[in-house]
């Protein structure tokens, strides 16, 4: 987990994630040409006690939100597209690209985050 002076405290998990995983060379470099050291993290899967203590869940994809929509049905309102209210474009996952596939990404979620931070700051979601 990630806090930020935001107010927000942010986490990561994947719907078909393994436990325990280290990020790729690609992943920590690409945030450590932003000031992010990554190398602590480690990957975890999207869990019902990770969903009951969410207020926002962002899935990088339409195929992802679908999936949480029906895995946890009574936490829908939770669920929003990463990209949400720019694009309804699935911001692509990076693995098995190279560097450039990693630099895109991380400039594709900077900008959802940006956005993401407007959007609960004014309480549209």
């Amino acid at each position: 987990m990630v806090e930020e002076n935001h107010g927000f405290t942010v986490a990561s998990a994947g719907l078909h994630a393994a436990r325990g995983l280290s990020a790729s060379s690609f992943t920590n470099a690409v945030l450590s040409e932003h000031g992010i050291d990554f190398s602590l993290f480690k990957s975890q899967p999207v869990t019902p006690f990770l969903i009951e203590q969410s207020t926002h869940v962002f899935a990088m994809t339409r195929d992802h939100l679908r999936e949480l929509l029906f895995l946890y049905p009574e936490h829908q309102k939770k669920f929003f597209l990463l990209n949400e209210g720019i694009t309804q474009e699935d911001v692509i996952d990076p693995i098995g690209g190279n560097l450039e596939t990693y630099q895109h990404c991380c400039e594709t979620i900077q900008h959802a985050l940006n956005n993401i931070l407007i959007l609960l700051h004014q309480n549209i979601i």
